[in-house]
C-alpha cells in the first residue's frame, strides 16, 4: 500500500504469498477460486450495487438540493444554522444512497456555495462537510452495515434499526459544535426568516425522497422485504423520480450512472474476493486462534476488550480502507465479543462507528478527500478545524460503545433480536 498498489491486489498478493509458504501450499491453490465464489455468491451482496445505483439515480433528480432546502427551513434557522442544515441533510441523504462518499459529494456541491457566501472559511467548510458524511454513515441503508451483517452473521435488519439512534447522537454532537464555532467566530450571519408557505413547499419538494426513506426502513424493519429487495425497490422508485417526476435523467446521464455504479461495485466486490482469500490463509495459519489467546490475556473482561477493539480499528482505519478492515477483522472478533457477553448487533454498530472515523482520517480518508476536492482546499489547511470534530465523534462513539441501549433500544422494541 505504501508504494501505491491498489488495496485489492495488496490483499490478494499477500494471500498468495501466504499460500505458497503454507505446508503443502501448492496443493491449496486450486481451492482459491472456490473461496472467491463462496464469498461473492451471497444474495445479500446484491444490495450493494443496487443501493449505489439508486443513490446515483436520486442524485440526478436533485434530491440533495431539496433535502438541503428542507433542512435550512426547519433546523437551519439562526446563526450557524447553515452548518446544522448541512449535517441534517447529509444524514437524510445517507438513508437514500448508502454511500458516505456519495453523500458528501452530493451535499458538498449544493452546500459549498451557500457556506462560502455566509462567511464560512474554506478549511472549516471542508471539515464540516467531511465530518457530516462520517456522522451519517450509521443511517441505513449503509453498505458497511450490510457487509458487517454478512461476514459477522448478524441480522442486517437489526443492524439497520440499531444504527438510527447512534447516528442521531453523532449528528447532535456535531451540530452542537458547529453552532458553537459559528457563534464564536461569526460564521453564518444570515438568518432565514420563517415562512410557513416556503417551509411547506420545501416539505413537498423533499417529500418523494423522505417517502423513499420510509419505504426502505419501514419495509425492512417491518419484515415486508429483505435489504436486497428494498434496494431493488429503491432503484425502481429512484428511476421513476429522476425520469418522470424531476425529469432530469437523460439517456446519456443514465449511461453515465450505470457506468459509475459498475465501477464502484466492481471495486468493492474485487476487494471482497481478495479478502476471502486472505481470510482463508489466515485460518490456515491459525491467526484467529492466536489473536483470541492474545485478547484473552490482555482483555478478559468486555469493557477492556471493547477499548482494545476501538484502538485496533482506529489504527487499521488510518492505513486501510473500510471494506477490507471489516472483512478481515469482524469474522475473527465477533465470536470473541459474544463470548464476553456483548450483543453482536451492538458490536457491529460500534465497529461501524469506529471505521467511520477512518473516512475522515488521513492518509486514506476517502470522504475527507472528497470534501477537500469539492471545496478546493488542501488537506493541510483542513486538519486544524477537523481535529475538534474528530474529538466530538470520538466522544459520541464512546457513549455508543459503553451505553448499549443507545443502539439496542430500537432493535429490541421491534423484536429484531432475541
Amino acid at each position: 500500500m505504501a508504494v501505491g498498489v491498489p488495496i485489492a491486489f495488496v490483499l490478494g498478493g499477500a494471500a498468495l504469498v501466504g499460500i505458497l509458504f503454507a505446508p503443502n501450499g501448492l496443493e491449496l491453490l486450486p481451492g482459491l477460486p472456490q473461496q472467491i465464489y463462496d464469498a461473492l455468491s451471497s444474495f445479500n451482496f446484491l444490495a450493494i450495487p443496487l443501493f449505489i445505483f439508486a443513490g446515483a439515480l436520486l442524485s440526478e433528480g436533485g434530491v440533495a438540493k431539496n433535502l438541503m432546502e428542507l433542512a435550512s427551513r426547519t433546523i437551519g434557522r439562526g446563526r450557524g444554522g447553515l452548518g446544522v442544515s448541512v449535517i441534517g441533510s447529509t444524514m437524510l441523504f445517507s438513508g437514500i444512497s448508502g454511500s458516505s462518499s456519495a453523500d458528501t459529494a452530493a451535499i458538498s456541491k449544493v452546500a459549498n456555495p451557500s457556506l462560502k457566501e455566509q462567511g464560512y472559511p474554506a478549511p472549516f467548510r471542508a471539515a464540516l462537510l467531511a465530518s457530516s458524511g462520517c456522522a451519517g454513515t450509521l443511517i441505513p441503508p449503509t453498505n458497511d452495515l450490510i457487509l458487517i451483517g454478512i461476514v459477522g452473521n448478524m441480522s442486517i435488519a437489526g443492524l439497520f434499526a440499531a444504527g438510527i439512534f447512534p447516528a442521531i447522537v453523532n449528528g447532535l454532537g456535531l451540530m452542537a459544535w458547529a453552532v458553537y464555532i459559528s457563534r464564536r467566530n461569526g460564521y453564518g450571519n444570515v438568518t432565514i426568516p420563517f415562512s410557513l408557505k416556503a417551509t411547506l413547499w420545501s416539505f413537498v419538494k423533499a417529500g418523494p425522497a423522505i417517502l423513499l426513506i420510509l419505504i426502505i426502513l419501514g419495509g425492512i424493519l417491518g419484515g415486508v422485504f429483505t435489504p436486497t429487495e428494498a434496494a431493488s425497490v429503491a432503484v425502481v422508485y429512484g428511476f421513476f423520480l429522476a425520469a418522470f417526476v424531476y425529469r432530469t435523467l437523460t439517456l446519456n446521464r443514465l449511461v453515465a450512472v450505470l457506468r459509475n455504479t459498475i465501477e464502484i461495485s466492481g471495486m468493492v466486490l474485487l476487494v471482497i474476493a481478495m479478502c476471502a482469500i486472505l481470510g482463508y490463509v489466515l485460518t490456515i495459519f491459525q491467526v484467529p486462534g492466536m489473536l483470541g489467546k492474545l485478547l484473552d490475556a490482555w482483555a478478559p473482561d468486555k469493557f477492556l476488550f471493547l477499548l482494545l477493539v476501538q484502538i485496533l480499528f482506529f489504527i487499521i482505519g488510518i492505513v486501510m480502507d473500510t471494506v477490507p478492515a471489516i472483512l478481515i477483522l469482524v469474522p475473527m472478533l465477533t465470536p470473541m465479543a459474544v463470548a464476553r457477553g456483548i450483543e453482536p448487533i451492538h458490536f457491529g454498530i460500534l465497529i461501524e462507528c469506529n471505521v467511520a472515523l477512518g473516512f475522515i482520517t488521513p492518509p486514506i480518508g476517502n470522504v475527507l478527500f472528497t470534501a477537500c476536492a469539492v471545496v478546493g482546499v488542501t488537506l493541510e489547511r483542513v486538519v486544524k478545524p477537523l481535529l475538534p470534530m474528530i474529538a466530538v465523534l470520538t466522544v459520541t462513539m464512546l457513549i455508543i460503545t459503553y451505553v448499549e441501549d443507545v443502539s439496542m433500544f430500537l432493535p429490541r422494541l421491534l423484536k429484531l433480536v432475541d
